[in-house]
């Protein structure tokens, strides 16, 4: 999301890091043409999704024959992308799917600098809430719907057709169950501002995601100066700030601090199947965010991209996902640990972050929250 320059600033991405900064002459210019792009590429789609399903396989495997594979960018790991991209080549073994992975900052600079050459790479792109709006906003970005895309939930899907979600993350504290009984684990939010943990919870330092969620509810439930005392009060805490939550979470099993404040369930399950001690408590209602998946514009090879995009939204491709311990969108396909996906099991309740919502007071958000606790 919001990333931090070498003099504690924000990386300014030409003008389009922080959601209150647009680009001015490049990207008008890139709005006209992708616009004509996109609507091109969108009427194509709309005459295949019409097709039967089996017509409109055939007609993208044909068409894919001719694109010599496709490219994916993503900030999903080697290692799940691989299988994903295994389990496809079963049914489409001449498409060669070239995965670039990095940050998601790292992505949208490459992105963007593609898009002022003329020379878009990716087909399709996996991205956080804040990097797709913007690609959003500056029409990057082409509706479709996969052949399952119907029976997704509501929260999981734009009702424009740019995105659908991948895989859910639902965001816990963690502990180390070495140094933090069960009973003792956190399990509200008031329970974080307990004195004993003082100096003994870890923050990702760009915790943005969570902190708008928690915010938001806190207002709603309690009033917006009741839910600003509580992030003061917490910020007290003398939180252990760390960059990353993998590293985190390895720190937090290695004994380095006995409590983080938010994590995603399933790297939590991922590092419990090791045989680290650690674990999670639910603290109601939890926090999801969506991990998208989109077809772009300038895709230089779309029929291969949507035969990719149709495969990983499909039961089949989901149990990919499932798989790999997270937490599958589509409704037909359980977690791996069927009472972890938000909505049922040990989640009563989940507050949903979508990409929009990441646009709309983007700085306001940011600035809150390091005048709280930065400074």
């Amino acid at each position: 999301m919001w990333a931090r320059g070498p003099d504690g600033g924000h990386i300014d991405w030409s003008g389009i890091m922080r959601p209150g900064l647009m680009i001015k002459g490049i990207v008008s210019l890139l709005l006209v043409a992708t616009s004509v792009q996109a609507q091109t590429r969108e009427s194509t789609l709309a005459a295949l999704g019409k097709l039967p399903a089996a017509e409109r396989q055939a007609r993208l495997a044909e068409g894919a024959k001719k694109e010599n594979g496709l490219v994916w960018y993503s900030s999903t790991t080697a290692e799940d992308a691989l299988a994903l991209s295994k389990k496809f080549n079963e049914r489409h073994p001449t498409i060669k799917i070239n995965h670039f992975r990095s940050s998601s900052e790292k992505l949208l600079e490459r992105i963007l600098a593609e898009s002022r050459a003329n020379a878009f790479k990716a087909d399709i792109v996996t991205l956080p809430e804040l990097e797709l709006s913007l690609m959003i906003k500056r029409k990057m970005l082409v509706r479709y719907e996969a052949v399952e895309s119907s029976v997704y939930p509501a929260e999981t899907k734009d009702p424009r057709g740019f995105w659908t979600g991948l895989y859910t993350s639902a965001w816990v504290p963690g502990y180390n169950t070495k140094q933090v009984a069960k009973e003792q684990a956190p399990r509200s939010y008031k329970d974080l501002l307990n004195p004993k943990w003082k100096g003994n919870i870890a923050m990702d330092n760009e915790p943005y995601n969570w902190y708008v969620i928690s915010l938001n509810y806190l207002e709603k439930r309690d009033g917006k100066e009741a839910a600003a005392n509580y992030m003061k009060q917490l910020a007290a805490q003398q939180l252990q700030w760390r960059k990353g939550h993998s590293l985190i979470g390895q720190l937090m099993a290695a004994g380095e601090f006995p409590i983080a404040s938010e994590l995603q369930v399933h790297t939590v399950e991922r590092a419990k199947a090791t045989g680290a001690p650690v674990e999670w408590s639910p603290l109601e209602p939890v926090s999801a965010t969506i991990n998208t998946i989109s077809p772009v514009t300038r895709s230089p090879h779309p029929h291969a991209a949507m035969l990719l995009l149709d495969f990983i939204l499909s039961e089949e491709g989901q149990k990919v996902i499932q798989a790999a311990n997270y937490l599958p969108s589509h409704p037909k396909v359980p977690a791996k640990q069927a009472d972890l996906k938000p909505g049922g099991g040990r989640f009563k309740r989940a507050l949903y972050h979508t990409p929009d919502s990441q646009l709309n007071d983007g700085d306001a958000w940011v600035d809150y929250f390091e005048k709280t606790f930065l400074k």
